[in-house]
């Protein structure tokens, strides 16, 4: 038997082998869209650091930056290998891609386009903000070293798991029939209710108040929101793994859910006589989150519900958060929690197998049983989550102890933990005004830095 090698037409594309071909084109789209959802986890940083009191927005911004590191290392090591490695069954993967030794192949599972490699760093990405998302919740309390040991078991008992199942090649989830474009299962629910149950393991803050905020910076809380909104490009429309229609769909709608989030946010606010610039940016955060496991699945037009459904059901949640029993600093288990859950139920409403050949049509387009899979996905995630959880947090309670004592909590964890204060500092400037008169801008004083290494606890 004689094999021809035919030679692509296409000016931009390599031939690899006679089955998997090398397109540099999608090899961009997807180092592009990496860099878009690495980019959401400084942006988370700034989101949740400015909405925390002043003494604790370093050590919010720290909690983000340091799963930078602690998770992508985890993630070279053995973690991509434990979600996407060689199958060994449907529960996990294996140690055969461990420390990404599979150089520069194709792989006709997950990167038939595109190198194996890249397709790593993106899924890294998204590892590393899963865990970033629950320091919201915990903020404030938390010693450090130990959250540094929780993130580094969590991310390999539960994530790495969870998205084996839900994403892997051979995937129980996934062989079931969960829907799941881009990680509402796997990174909101997942981290959402984990927010819920550190929040409860730790208990509430000692100058914890059931009302009013202690935002201190909402300019950041704003930036993090816009820089949140464009790399979650990167988040829905990469998960096509493709430069596609598939993917502009996923874009479309990730806009439009964001967008409707935003005006149903505003509106309800209009309605109720205050708008506040906080709490608008939580509406589009909201669109977000429940559009993601729908996004490359569902038609633009429902988008929008996806957008206006969770967010309306998230505000009045809110507004009365100070009934529940639970200290959840920045409402992780709400906004990522119920909207990863809300959003995971409406795919199984509203998914369209015209839309995505690799999908299934929902509950309103004549498969009903569509809704008992992403429930089924929903309630594994919940309780998968909620065991990793506390089967980490309490043998570390109960041994090294993870929480600050009362004073150190009411000093704050900024100057505690890291031996640095985010103060205001009165500052007299002598300026003058046009008319020659001096202007004492000391009321509005610069924000600065000031260390003191010596008070470090950790």
């Amino acid at each position: 038997m004689t094999t021809t090698t035919t030679t692509s037409p296409v000016i931009n594309t390599t031939t690899v082998s006679s089955e998997l071909v090398l397109d540099p084109s999608d090899n961009a789209w997807m180092m592009v869209s990496t860099a878009f959802v690495l980019m959401m986890t400084p942006a988370l940083a700034f989101f949740y650091g400015g909405l925390v009191d002043r003494k604790n927005i370093l050590n919010q911004l720290f909690l983000s930056f340091i799963c930078m590191g602690i998770v992508f290392v985890q993630w070279v090591l053995f973690g991509f290998s434990f979600a996407f490695g060689p199958p060994v069954s449907v529960g996990f993967g294996s140690f055969g891609d461990s420390l990404l030794r599979f150089g520069q192949r194709l792989d006709d599972a997950y990167s038939p386009n595109y190198p194996l490699l890249t397709y790593a760093a993106y899924q890294g990405t998204f590892a590393i903000i899963t865990p970033a998302l629950i320091s919201g919740a915990i903020v404030g309390r938390m010693k450090l070293i130990p959250y540094m040991i929780f993130i580094a078991i969590w991310t390999t008992v539960c994530y790495d798991p969870l998205a084996h199942w839900v994403w892997g090649e051979n995937g129980w989830l996934k062989d079931l029939g969960t829907l799941d474009f881009a990680g509402g299962t796997v990174v909101h629910i997942s981290s959402g209710v984990s927010g819920l149950v550190a929040s409860l393991i730790l208990g509430r803050r000692i100058d914890w108040k059931p009302h009013g905020s202690i935002a201190h910076n909402i300019p950041f809380t704003v930036l993090g929101t816009f820089l949140l909104w464009v790399g979650w490009s990167g988040f829905n429309a990469g998960s096509a793994n493709v430069a596609s229609g598939l993917a502009s769909l996923a874009l479309v709608n990730t806009y439009a859910a964001a967008a409707a989030g935003l005006l149903t946010w505003v509106i309800i606010g209009t309605i109720r006589g205050q708008v506040s610039v906080s709490g608008a940016c939580i509406g589009p955060i909201i669109g977000l989150v429940s559009i993601t496991p729908a996004c490359g699945f569902v038609q633009p037009g429902w988008a929008l519900l996806f957008g206006i459904i969770p967010t309306i059901i998230i505000y009045f949640l809110l507004l009365y958060k100070h009934h529940m029993i639970f200290d959840d600093a920045l409402d992780v288990a709400v906004v990522h929690g119920c909207g990863g859950i809300i959003g995971a139920f409406m795919t199984g409403l509203f998914s369209e197998l015209s839309n995505n050949p690799g999908g299934a049509d929902g509950a309103f387009y004549g498969h009903p049983i569509q809704l008992w899979y992403q429930i089924a996905g929903i309630l594994t995630a919940i309780g998968f989550a909620s065991v990793c959880t506390a089967g980490i947090l309490i043998p570390l309670k109960y041994t090294i102890g993870i929480r600050l004592s009362p004073e150190e909590e009411l000093r704050g964890t900024d100057s505690i933990v890291h031996g640095e204060k985010w103060i205001l500092t009165d500052k007299p400037c002598h300026i003058t005004t046009s008319n020659g008169i001096p202007a004492n801008r000391s009321q509005y004083p610069p924000y600065t830095i000031h260390n003191n290494w010596n008070s470090n606890r950790i």
